[in-house]
C-alpha cells in the first residue's frame, strides 16, 4: 500500500477572512516496495493537489504520517508514582507541569509505554499549534494516522549524535536529549555529550564546530537523494520501530470500518442479545436467592421460638446460629464445617449490608474459611462502619484494597470468624 509522509517546516496559520492556511511543508509519497513515486515542498493549496480523497488508499488514516519538528515538542522523561496504569496516566499532568512554564491545561500529552517502576517518555505539544495542523491537514481530505516528532525517527543510542542541518539551523539529537540549535552554538551543543559517533544528514559540522568534542568522534556524513531529509525520515519509519505518537486521547485518529467489521457487527449484536438475557438471567436468579434465603431465615426464627418458647428470641441469625450451636453441644462459629461458616458469614455481611451499596464480586476460600467481598461504598467512613458492625458480631474484617473511583470507593475485604 502505498504511503503520504509530511514533514512540517513550520506552524499552521489561519488566514484572516479565508479558509485557508498559511504553512510549508515537505511531502513523498512511496510505493509498496519503499520507491518514491513523488515528492516536493507545497503549502496548503498544493498538499491540496497532492491528496486526492478520490484515492482509497489516502481514506486509510494508518496511511499518512506527519514528521513534526521538534522545535515545537518539549520531550521529557519522568517518573511517576502509581500501581497501575490507570492511576499513573491520571497523575502524569501533575508530574510534567514542573518542566513547563504555561499552564499544563493549554499542552497535550503524548507518552510511550507506561510501566510502573520505570521512567515513562513524554512529548509535549501545544494544544492550539496541533489544532491548526490538524485543521489544515483535513480541510483538504488529508486524515493522518501519526503525528512524530521529527527527533524520534532518528538513532536513539547515546553514544551517537544526529545531526540535521537546515539552514542556520541544527536539529541535534541523541537519545538523553534534543534541541534546535543555531549553527553558531552547534559547537557548544556537541560539547555537552558524552558520544563516540555523529551522524551528518543535509550537511557536515566544520572542525571548528568539532572542537568542543574528542577527536576519536567519528564523523559518518549520510547522503541525502533529491527528495531530501524527509525521504531518511521515511525509510526509518517503515524499519517498524516503536516511536511516540503525538495522536493520543482526543486526537486519537478516526478509522473507517472494514467490510469485515461491519459483516461482525450483526454477531456482536447478537452475542451481546445473549449476554443481556444472561443477565436478566442472573438478576432473577439472585432475587430468588435472596428471597429464598430471607424465607429459610424466617423459619429458622419461627422453630427456635416454637421449640423454646420461655427463652428471650434471639435478635439476629448470628445469634441464632450460637445458641443453636450451644443447644447441640456444637463448638463455636468459627469452627463449624466449611459450609456452615460460608452460611454464617454470608448471612451476618447481609445484615449489616445497606441496599444502596453495590456487591461487585463474592467468593469462599474453603482452606482459609473466608469470605472475599469486593463492594462499592460512598466513601471511606462507610468501610470503617462495617468493620464496626462485623466485629460487634465476632467477625474480623481485613481491608486489602481500598480505591476511589468516580462512581465511590471500590473496596476488597477478607471477611472471617474472629479466633
Amino acid at each position: 500500500m502505498p504511503k503520504l509522509y509530511l514533514r512540517v517546516l513550520s506552524d499552521a496559520r489561519a488566514i484572516p477572512d479565508e479558509e485557508e492556511y498559511e504553512i510549508s511543508l515537505e511531502w513523498l509519497i512511496t510505493e509498496n516496495d519503499g520507491g518514491v513515486r513523488g515528492y516536493g515542498r507545497t503549502d496548503q493549496r498544493g498538499l491540496a493537489d497532492v491528496a486526492d480523497p478520490n484515492v482509497e488508499w489516502l481514506n486509510d488514516p494508518d496511511n499518512t504520517t506527519v514528521f513534526v519538528p521538534s522545535d515545537f515538542v518539549l520531550k521529557v522523561a519522568c517518573e511517576v508514582p502509581g500501581r497501575s496504569q490507570a492511576q499513573i496516566r491520571r497523575a502524569l499532568p501533575f508530574a510534567v507541569e514542573e518542566y513547563i512554564a504555561s499552564d499544563i491545561e493549554s499542552m497535550h500529552i503524548a507518552h510511550g509505554p507506561i510501566k510502573a517502576g520505570e521512567p515513562i517518555h513524554c512529548n509535549l505539544l501545544s494544544r492550539e499549534q496541533i489544532d491548526n495542523w490538524l485543521a489544515c491537514f483535513t480541510s483538504v481530505g488529508v486524515h493522518p494516522g501519526a503525528f512524530i516528532a521529527d527527533a524520534e525517527i532518528l538513532d536513539q543510542n547515546r553514544s551517537v549524535a544526529t545531526l540535521v542541518f537546515d539552514d542556520d539551523s541544527v536539529l541535534v539529537n541523541n537519545a538523553s536529549q534534543a534541541a534546535v540549535v543555531g549553527r553558531d552554538n552547534l559547537s557548544m551543543a556537541l560539547g555537552t555529550l558524552a558520544i563516540d559517533r555523529i551522524i551528518s544528514l543535509n550537511g557536515v559540522p566544520t572542525d571548528l564546530e568539532l572542537g568542543q568534542i574528542e577527536s576519536s568522534v567519528a564523523v559518518e556524513e549520510v547522503s541525502v537523494t533529491e527528495a531530501g531529509v524527509i525521504e531518511y525520515f521515511a525509510k526509518r519509519h517503515r524499519t517498524g520501530e516503536s516511536y511516540v505518537n503525538l495522536l493520543q486521547g482526543e486526537y486519537r485518529p478516526h478509522r473507517p470500518q472494514s467490510a469485515n467489521a461491519t459483516r461482525w457487527r450483526g454477531v456482536f449484536a447478537l452475542a451481546a442479545g445473549w449476554l443481556v438475557v444472561g443477565f436478566v438471567s442472573l438478576v432473577v436468579q439472585g432475587w430468588w436467592a435472596s428471597s429464598e434465603a430471607e424465607r429459610l431465615e424466617r423459619l429458622s426464627f419461627d422453630f427456635y421460638k416454637q421449640t423454646f418458647p420461655r427463652e428471650s428470641q434471639p435478635v439476629s441469625i448470628d445469634q441464632l446460629r450460637r445458641r443453636m450451636a450451644s443447644k447441640l453441644g456444637q463448638a463455636s462459629p468459627g469452627a463449624e464445617g466449611s459450609e456452615s461458616a460460608f452460611i454464617g458469614l454470608t448471612a451476618q455481611f447481609a445484615n449489616v449490608a445497606k441496599a444502596e451499596h453495590s456487591v461487585l464480586s463474592m467468593s469462599y476460600t474453603e482452606q482459609r474459611r473466608e469470605l472475599n467481598v469486593e463492594i462499592l461504598l460512598k466513601n471511606y467512613d462507610e468501610l470503617d462502619a462495617y468493620k464496626t458492625q462485623l466485629a460487634a458480631q465476632g467477625i474480623e474484617v481485613e481491608t486489602t484494597n481500598a480505591e476511589q473511583e468516580t462512581r465511590g470507593v471500590r473496596t476488597r475485604m477478607r471477611v472471617r470468624y474472629a479466633g
